[in-house]
């Protein structure tokens, strides 16, 4: 075995333990997310490599509603652990929101059971001198390849130092920090996301649940990715980061073959056996000419199930789009965010106006159901850009939804650092030291704001309601009594928000796509959000 000293003592217990073995024992850790793509990716690969490799879903997202880990949750945790004989621990770290979290479960692992932990996703990556005083280790950028080197060495009983991408204290305490590798090109050779092998846990509530939550849930949404990166550079967004500092001048956004994708879904079916829809969770559906031909061709054919997709204004043509529904496409969400000043000036988005409105049109045209995303709560908007996103949205013709954000300020982007220079916000405003996902992700309209904001965001409500009368929305829009007190506005709103909610959980009931995922994350009366 080569020489360890240069590594801390947990570290080469763990490698020690793997060459004896001949193989890794790792837990992957996904924090709040049973759907996390990188933990089953990864898992795939450990496994595919011959490794062990134990899934825990540490609890699940509800909307608005944070709900610390609990002392029975922690003993569940590493119970799983220690039943596991577990080697390594990797926390994935998906959400700046979750570093608080990360750091108790890592306190948790050291002090009861001495394993190594390490970190990685989006915020080792963005600030990971702030995570590894924390941490044994960190993976930063991808870690397909890189985590299955680190477990290949550690059950070689060779050096860990030098393995791309991972940053690693040695037994001084001090950090080797290893350069990235390049981005992977051919997304085709990556396995799929394992949904089928055993080793996998829900820890939650009363009692650890053995098996895949989102199997076990029997979900009826498949989500599925057919490709990574973004070719924009939104300022609000982590992916402006990563192709302009940790990835510069390579090929950020990359797409996976159409045989690839349908393959996996077909694969899929056998675990999810209520699978009605496809979701296609991309920053960018993929509109390369070729590509889109033969999805056109092949999807309807070959899966033969609706879907829905997420579209960028600045892609989308008629002719696209009325193809895309032939072949399945029921559901559009598309950000708006704004209105074009704000979204010039602040989130770096070239959409006009008068293209927004144009694009509404044509999703009526053509028949597709059409879900806008919009973003409140910056702190630069004047009564003027309020004034003017309602205009705008209540221009698109009905019936649409709108999911509301209350704008998150990741680490190290283009926007914190833009509002940080203005004086708007300080560090502790920014995700990681705040935890505003935590409690107000989507807006709802009984957080706390100042009367003007709740005001347009009442109104805002009531315009994606099909049932209230656009020229009663428009009339309540000119009252300055309401302005100065919005409350009978608020409460409105929050009551056909409570009439929406009731006639879309009753729809999903009759098409047999309610489920327990859906009901645990939404079924939270004081947060009720808008759609």
């Amino acid at each position: 075995m080569a020489d360890r000293t240069n590594v801390q003592p947990r570290l080469e217990w763990a490698g020690r333990r793997s060459a004896v073995r001949g193989r890794a024992r790792v837990a992957l850790v996904s924090l709040y997310d049973i759907e996390n793509n990188a933990v089953r990716l990864l898992a795939a690969e450990l496994r595919q490599a011959g490794h062990h490799c134990t899934e825990i879903y540490f609890k699940d997202w509800r909307n608005n509603h944070f709900d610390p880990p609990t002392p029975q949750e922690l003993d569940s945790f590493c119970s799983c652990l220690a039943a596991d004989d577990i080697d390594i621990v990797g926390l994935s770290i998906r959400a700046s929101a979750y570093y608080g979290v990360a750091r108790q479960l890592t306190r948790v692992v050291h002090e009861r059971l001495n394993l190594p932990v390490f970190w990685g996703g989006l915020h080792p990556t963005l600030v990971p001198e702030q995570c590894i005083p924390h941490a044994d280790a960190l993976c930063r950028g991808e870690g397909d390849l890189a985590l299955v080197e680190m477990a290949d060495r550690m059950a070689g009983g060779k050096d860990l130092a030098g393995v791309g991408n991972w940053w690693i204290k040695d037994a001084g305490h001090a950090v080797h920090r290893n350069p990235l590798r390049p981005l992977i090109g051919d997304l085709d050779a990556l396995p799929f996301r394992d949904y089928t092998s055993p080793h996998k846990v829900l820890v939650m509530g009363r009692r650890a649940r053995p098996g895949d939550p989102m199997v076990a849930r029997g979900e009826t949404l498949y989500q599925i990715m057919a490709s990574r990166g973004c070719i924009f550079r939104c300022a609000y967004c982590y992916n402006s980061t990563y192709q302009t500092e940790i990835y510069p001048g390579q090929r950020y956004y990359r797409t996976r073959s159409v045989g690839s994708l349908i393959e996996e879904i077909q694969k899929s079916r056998s675990a999810f056996r209520r699978m009605k829809r496809v979701r296609f969770d991309d920053e960018v559906f993929n509109f390369d000419p070729r590509w889109l031909e033969e999805f056109l061709e092949r999807f309807p054919k070959e899966v033969g199930l609706p879907f829905d997709c997420f579209l960028e204004p600045q892609l989308v043509t008629e002719p696209k789009l009325r193809a895309l529904k032939r072949a399945g496409l029921q559901n559009v969400f598309m950000g708006v965010q704004n209105a074009e000043t704000v979204n010039s000036e602040l989130y770096d988005r070239k959409s006009s106006d008068d293209h927004i409105r144009s694009l509404a049109w044509m999703f009526h045209r053509v028949g597709i159901d059409i879900h806008y995303q919009l973003i409140f709560d910056d702190p630069v908007a004047t009564s003027e850009d309020k004034k003017a996103l309602f205009e705008l949205v209540s221009s698109f013709p009905r019936p649409y939804d709108l999911y509301l954000f209350s704008l998150t300020v990741f680490p190290e982007s283009a926007l914190a650092r833009r509002l940080m220079k203005l004086g708007y916000i300080t560090p502790r405003d920014v995700e990681g030291a705040n935890t505003r996902t935590f409690y107000q992700h989507r807006v709802d309209l009984s957080f706390p704001r100042p009367a003007e904001d709740r005001f347009w965001i009442a109104l805002m409500v009531l315009l994606s309601k099909s049932f209230v009368p656009l020229p009663l929305v428009k009339a309540l829009s000119r009252s300055e009594r309401l302005r100065k007190n919005p409350e009978p506005l608020v409460k409105l709103a929050q009551a056909a928000n409570f009439v929406k909610m009731g006639m879309l959980a009753g729809k999903l009931v009759l098409e047999g796509e309610m489920t327990p995922t859906l009901i645990h994350r939404w079924l939270h009366l004081d947060s009720v959000i808008t759609a």
